[in-house]
């Protein structure tokens, strides 16, 4: 135990919630690693005994924010209501996270477009749980669906453009319910197409 009185693991997320506020207040550029370790009261190599540099101290920043959606979305998709009318909640408040997320905080959400254009294994990890859940809920909702797995890919191509974090930052103009009508037409026209040709 460190001579702050923190275990490891304490250690690892008060260096996470030190760095999350920092990016907020000064960008992810002007982050560093030194200035993370003098606010916990430890030395810089104890902070780098758990991340190995700023990049991983990042990733656990990120995936605090996803493990948080992921929550969410998973009560989405297990919880009440038909399996379409769960998948299409699903991706509505997917771009809603997202949405409310880039204009509360877009420092933060700078430093996870940054995690993302680097497909570090916090976003892979995270986008292959989302094509999972995604690829369940077309088997319920399309029970002769040949692929669900390849389907759910398919939907998380078509839907790129409403998902992205880049693209969810640049659209913050169009307004909540226009971005949100137009997913649900996409996704509504792609359902349409699968349940047409379910071998595709």
């Amino acid at each position: 135990m460190p001579r702050t009185g923190l275990s490891a693991e304490e250690l690892k997320q008060t260096a996470v919630r030190i760095a999350s506020a920092r990016i907020t207040s000064q960008g992810y550029a002007r982050l560093r690693m030194t200035d993370v370790a003098a606010e916990i009261g430890v030395s810089h190599a104890a902070l780098y005994a758990h991340f190995r540099d700023k990049a991983a101290l990042l990733d656990a920043v990120v995936d605090c924010w996803l493990i948080t959606a992921r929550h969410r979305l998973k009560e989405i998709a297990e919880g009440p209501g038909s399996a379409e009318d769960r998948l299409e909640t699903f991706f509505v408040e997917r771009v809603r996270l997202k949405r409310e997320g880039a204009r509360r905080d877009p420092e933060l959400h700078e430093a996870y477009c940054q995690v993302s254009d680097r497909l570090r294994d916090v976003v892979t990890g995270h986008l292959d749980d989302m094509q999972a859940t995604i690829a369940v809920l077309l088997r319920q909702t399309i029970p002769t669906l040949a692929d669900p797995a390849h389907a759910a890919a398919v939907l998380q191509t078509a839907l790129i453009g409403f998902n992205h974090p880049r693209l969810v930052r640049d659209f913050l103009h169009i307004d909540d319910a226009t971005t949100e009508r137009r997913l649900r037409d996409t996704l509504r026209t792609m359902l349409r197409g699968l349940r047409a040709d379910p071998t595709a």
